[in-house]
């Protein structure tokens, strides 16, 4: 694995510096989503309006590319849990739960950038978990309770992306640890 560390506000401030549209959890969910179909070419997808040429736009490419080759990587090798780019705990409810809710919306944007999938992979325990990604890609943030029980909901949530995308990614059949 490469010595790259994800880092939520590290990214979160490399693509806003960029002027790029997406957040730093969407931009994950796209790229996981785009790496469990077999998509490629995410720089059409997510720097596709942007000056190549800027450093700043350099920069955010590379965070990118450094956060596509480690959400490989991690895939690859089946590591649990697969660590998601989503804000530190201590950040407020609300900005965690929109950070999920971006996440899984971006991972079902990935994920339809590969095209037409296999019927047996939606007829399978992975197009149920599509479906759960889709349920939660629609969640309303407001609609999240009292502190303990948003805490525990939110973690539980956390932890079923990064299993249902496990699933998911070797469902496809990208289990490639060549």
């Amino acid at each position: 694995m490469n010595d790259f560390t994800p880092e939520y506000r590290h990214l979160a401030d490399s693509i806003e510096t960029a002027g790029v549209d997406y957040t730093a959890a969407e931009i994950h969910g796209i790229l996981a989503g785009m790496l469990c179909g077999r998509a490629a070419d995410w720089r059409q997808v997510l720097l596709d309006d942007t000056d190549p040429e800027a450093p700043q736009i350099q920069q955010c490419a590379a965070d990118i590319e450094n956060l596509l080759l480690f959400t490989a990587e991690e895939l690859r090798s089946g590591t649990i849990p697969l660590r998601l780019m989503l804000p530190e705990e201590d950040a407020s409810v609300a900005e965690r739960a929109t950070a999920i809710r971006d996440w899984s919306q971006g991972f079902l944007f990935g994920f339809g950038l590969a095209g037409e999938q296999q019927q047996q992979l939606l007829n399978s325990d992975a197009g149920e978990a599509l479906q759960d990604f889709s349920e939660i890609s629609r969640m309303n943030v407001e609609d999240f309770g009292e502190l303990q029980e948003a805490e525990e909901a939110l973690m539980q949530l956390e932890e079923y992306l990064w299993v249902a995308t496990s699933l998911i990614w070797h469902e496809a059949g990208n289990n490639d640890t060549e």
